[in-house]
């Protein structure tokens, strides 16, 4: 198998540096220990898995009674949900992902993807260190750009990178591992 890496493709600060070189080797060794992503996510992350199964309680029960605009799919190790308008993008939480009918599955499913693997090793610190500032950092930048004001890139900060990188590097591995069995 080819040899993959994970880098990160900005320049952060010494503590975001830090943090994705930390993603990066746990997502490497969790890739190859699916059983201990599964009991990390079950136990350590249980709080985002926990939003997980309550935002797929309240979903399912939304695409059983009220709307057919809610589609339940098999993503790698993960629920992929496709739900609400056209595009506006996703978030993760703990064993499956949310994300919008129409943007490109190319970016946002790894991306997303990745997020999953941030939460099985930050646990219980998900929501303060990636989940809230990430949430806060998008609404932040959906209202500058309404007001016509430029962004910085989406992954410019460690976290979003991280998530973006680790879960290219995830599909990628379990592609080549697929083609190799």
């Amino acid at each position: 198998m080819e040899e993959l890496d994970i880098r990160p493709q900005f320049k952060h600060s010494k503590a975001g540096t830090f943090m994705f070189n930390l993603c990066a080797k746990w997502t490497k060794f969790l890739v190859k220990h699916r059983w201990l992503y599964y009991i990390l996510a079950c136990t350590w992350g249980i709080i985002m898995t926990l939003v997980g199964v309550i935002v797929t309680i309240v979903l399912g029960l939304g695409k059983i009674f009220w709307t057919n605009n809610i589609k339940f799919e098999k993503y790698y190790w993960v629920y992929l949900i496709k739900a609400g308008p056209e595009y506006w993008g996703g978030f993760e939480t703990g064993l499956m992902f949310v994300r919008d009918q129409k943007s490109s599955d190319w970016h946002i499913n790894p991306h997303e993807f990745g997020h999953t693997f941030q939460s099985c090793l930050l646990g219980p610190l998900m929501p303060f260190i990636v989940s809230l500032p990430s949430a806060t950092r998008y609404w932040y930048q959906e209202i500058r750009s309404r007001k016509g004001k430029d962004n910085k890139e989406y992954d410019a900060i460690w976290f979003e990178d991280s998530a973006t990188q680790c879960g290219k590097y995830v599909v990628e591995y379990l592609k080549e591992k697929k083609l190799n069995k």
